[in-house]
């Protein structure tokens, strides 16, 4: 049975989290994120908002549809940090990336049966206590909508 590392984005700093979890997933940890709209990025919001709109504005002169394209999702923007944070042209980068799994809330009921064994877990020097006094940061889930994420609606029964 394969054993998989469960952690909580909830409050995480962005960048110090996907550190750690790069880190770990390149010494062969198999790790589970969760809530990754729930994870902080420390700044100031407008300062943050226009960083990311004005990556959005940037395209080919020749042809525009050849990109750039930057992920508008929580779950794919942290992958795409953690990404960034692996060694790109290796075969242990890629096969690291593999190793993590990220979801926007909860893990879907389809996919409940693919973890067997979690084992909750903790990731070091990540936490908001460090932004506490100056209260600027925004969530992932609030970058993302600004940024053109349409969040799903839940039907309500």
């Amino acid at each position: 049975m394969i054993e998989y590392q469960l952690l909580d984005a909830t409050d995480k700093i962005l960048g110090r989290f996907c550190s750690q979890v790069a880190k770990r997933a390149l010494l062969g940890e198999r790790i589970v994120i969760i809530n990754a709209k729930d994870a902080i990025i420390s700044g100031n919001q407008r300062d943050i908002h226009e960083k990311y709109l004005a990556k959005l504005n940037i395209s080919t002169a020749t042809n525009p549809r050849r990109g750039p394209f930057w992920p508008r999702r929580p779950d794919t923007f942290m992958r795409n940090v953690v990404k960034k944070m692996l060694p790109r042209k290796k075969l242990r980068g890629k096969e690291a990336l593999r190793l993590v799994h990220i979801y926007i809330s909860d893990i879907p009921e389809r996919f409940k049966n693919r973890y067997q064994k979690l084992v909750p877990s903790e990731v070091p020097f990540a936490d908001k206590k460090r932004l506490s006094y100056y209260n600027k940061y925004i969530t992932l889930d609030n970058l993302c909508t600004r940024i053109g994420w349409n969040k799903p609606v839940l039907e309500v029964q």
